[in-house]
């Protein structure tokens, strides 16, 4: 395969974009997956989204790419029918390295950056994208995509990648099928679609059951999701029922510090943290964070997870200023090499902002909750529930700054997100509409 041409078009934080116009001959390295495409007029189309957004400029990449120099993989997604009518989308490894050939303005307001790649030799680097590789590796072509799209957060073309993928499935192979059918379900979860994704694990459990001992590690995979479905449901005895299930067949079938069985510890852990049992959460997540430091590689986004987890228990437990610690951590680790729109960012924002509340420090808190809410807004799906959270959220520091003008709409749009969530919770929705309501008193 020879050099080849790709696009993509953005809006950029001007400082962000003085960096590299000051940076000719320089490298460039971009610290998550990178979507790109070969049609210069789709590029043209997200570029001229940013134009005239304050704080920031439009730029299209130009990036001239030989396969030959650059050892970070790539993938053309063409040959899934969810993309060619879209992007025809390119999409590369994290932290590629590209030098900045020349920055000039190109029209509309609009700033074109030339590109061209460079071999990668950054050890640390190198190992993230291997571990990443040996993760996604098995399965079909088209199983991986799916399992890259959930790495990345890109539910929706998850969903339309294990689609096609049932299309193509042979009804006699049930192990396959089965497999499709728990994934389809976890994509529902989460989706928030939690009536849909039961009857999809299900469907799942039902097959691998009957095809034991051959499906056990599938099996071990569709009890581990079940159990994270019955968590958010808050029946904590069924999670802990099939976690136990999951970690019986991991522990037989697997070594002891395999990424699984830590994977496992953690969703017992969440459980734990559900009943307020703190300690014995925090038991189980300092097990996994032990098993990820000794396989993964110190920028791993499952290690944010378990820092994330244990600076929440912590925090719970009263020990703000470690959890505090251990939840920048996380933070640290999901800017470096997830997306910046990715769902477990805004998550983690969410975290550390509600810190922040909790020691007084409003204005920090809401500059947190601030980024946690432009993620979500700005997600292919928005998931009315986390959106209706935030806006809740965000209207009680405005509340403690005496912004009550500013409180109200955010308490209100809180109200009316909840009436669009695909899974209505009537507790929160009744707390939303009280804060709407007393904050209205004091207009």
């Amino acid at each position: 395969m020879g050099p080849f041409i790709v696009y993509r078009g953005q809006g950029m934080l001007n400082d962000e974009f003085m960096e590299i116009h000051n940076n000719i001959g320089g490298l460039l390295s971009f610290n998550s997956f990178l979507s790109t495409t070969v049609d210069l007029n789709v590029a043209m189309k997200f570029a001229q989204r940013s134009v005239g957004r304050d704080g920031k400029t439009s730029v299209l990449f130009e990036i001239e790419v030989d396969p030959m120099l650059t050892s970070t993989p790539f993938a053309s997604l063409n040959n899934v029918s969810y993309y060619t009518k879209k992007e025809e989308e390119i999409l590369f490894s994290m932290h590629t390295v590209f030098q900045v050939v020349q920055v000039k303005e190109h029209n509309d307001h609009i700033w074109k950056i030339n590109l061209k790649s460079v071999r990668n030799n950054d050890l640390q680097i190198t190992r993230l994208t291997e571990q990443m590789r040996r993760e996604i590796g098995e399965g079909s072509t088209i199983d991986r995509l799916g399992r890259l799209m959930i790495t990345l957060g890109e539910i929706e073309k998850a969903e339309a990648v294990y689609e096609l993928l049932r299309e193509l499935t042979p009804e006699h192979d049930k192990k396959i099928f089965a497999w499709i059918r728990n994934q389809l379900g976890y994509i529902k979860y989460k989706q928030g679609c939690y009536t849909k994704a039961q009857e999809f694990y299900k469907d799942a459990r039902e097959i691998q059951e009957k095809m034991r001992p051959s499906t056990d590690i599938d099996l071990a995979v569709t009890y581990s999701n079940m159990g994270l479905l019955y968590t958010n449901l808050n029946d904590t005895s069924n999670a802990l029922l099939y976690h136990q299930k999951a970690l019986e067949i991991r522990k037989k079938n697997l070594k002891v510090n395999h990424q699984d069985l830590a994977t496992t510890y953690n969703n017992i852990g969440l459980v734990y943290y559900e009943r307020q049992e703190f300690s014995t959460a925090l038991s189980y997540y300092e097990r996994t964070l032990k098993i990820y430091q000794e396989i993964l590689p110190e920028n791993h986004p499952w290690l944010a997870t378990a820092y994330k987890n244990i600076g929440l228990a912590q925090i719970s437990m009263k020990e703000r200023m470690t959890g505090l610690n251990n939840l920048c951590k996380a933070m640290d680790i999901r800017k470096m090499v997830l997306p910046s729109n990715h769902p477990s960012i805004a998550s983690i924002c969410c975290s550390i902002g509600e810190v922040y509340r909790e020691t007084g420090d409003y204005s920090t808190a809401f500059k947190f909750y601030e980024e946690a809410l432009d993620i979500e807004k700005k997600a292919p799906k928005i998931n009315y529930s986390s959106l209706a959270m935030t806006y809740y959220k965000i209207s009680r520091i405005l509340n403690e700054l005496k912004q009550y003008d500013n409180a109200v709409k955010y308490a209100e749009l809180a109200v009316q997100s909840a009436t669009k969530s695909s899974t209505p919770n009537d507790e929160d929705a009744k707390k939303f509409v009280d804060n709407f309501e007393r904050l209205q008193t004091k207009l």
